[in-house]
């Protein structure tokens, strides 16, 4: 299975993203879903990649639409689908 982890931006409404194992891949999309989405289909379309697992590094300051109650971490995990923040925030 090839492994994504793909760096989130922010400009307006759009997610502008990018892998960091590949400048070749990235795209933009109105949801963090559709930015997965996106990524495995250039994964494909360039490389006929079908098993990808993407790892969103998103930056602080970046709006996920993720509720609270993640330990305070700002992670999410999906069955193929984890989001991770570029810098991990102190829990006390």
């Amino acid at each position: 299975m090839k492994v994504y982890h793909v760096m989130v931006e922010q400009e307006g409404g759009w997610y502008c993203a990018r892998a960091m194992e590949d400048a070749a891949v990235f795209t933009q999309g109105r949801t963090l879903d559709e930015i997965i989405a996106n990524i495995r289909e250039v994964a494909a379309l360039m490389y006929d990649e079908k098993n990808v697992q993407v790892e969103l590094v998103v930056p602080p300051g970046v709006s996920t639409g993720a509720r609270r109650g993640t330990g305070g971490r700002g992670q999410i995990a999906k069955s193929s689908r984890r989001m991770r923040r570029s810098q991990p925030t102190k829990t006390v």
